[in-house]
Parts: structure tokens; sequence; C-alpha cells
């Protein structure tokens, strides 16, 4: 029951995370609630393996954590590069 429940109330902050995923005016809000999209899914699955007895979706809240790691570390590349790319020369300071 108390699985259950914890799956309704993650579905619950989904819901309003996908309001702010939709209406932020920036990116870093857009990306802070596609963190909290990923981590409700997780939290949901989770709930839901303890409430049904249910292991293989313990396994789908693992990789979804995983794969949610791996974003991140994306988007802070990319937000402080605006690349994916490695710069291909390192900036020098030439002054003598």
């Amino acid at each position: 029951m108390i699985g259950v429940v914890a799956a309704g109330v993650a579905c619950l902050c989904a819901v309003f995370a996908t309001c702010r995923f939709l209406l932020g005016p920036s990116l870093y809000d857009r990306a802070l609630a596609a963190h909290v999209i990923v981590a409700m899914a997780a939290l949901a699955g989770a709930g839901l393996a303890s409430a049904f007895g249910q292991a293989q979706w313990v396994d789908l809240s693992v990789a979804l954590i995983l794969a949610l790691f791996v974003f991140d570390v994306a988007l802070l590349k990319f937000t402080r590069l605006r690349s994916f790319q490695p710069p291909l020369s390192a900036k020098r300071d030439v002054r003598r």
C-alpha cells in the first residue's frame, strides 16, 4: 500500500515538473525539470516494485538513475562549453 502511495506522489510531482519543463524560462529550469521527471519515474518504479513484489522494476529504476547520471554529465558539459566537442586548441595568454 505504501509503495502505491509513493508511486502516486511521485507521479504527481512528475506532472508538476512537466509543467515547469514546458513553461521554464531558461535552459537551467528545463534541465532541472527533466532531471526531476526522470528521478520521479525511477521512484515510481521502485514504489510499484515494492508494492507488487516485482524485482524487474527495481532493475528498471536503477537503469533510469544511471541514464540520468549520464544525462546530467552531458548537460553540464554542454552548458559550460556550449558544445559537446572538446576545444581544438587551448587558449593561451600571450602577453609579454
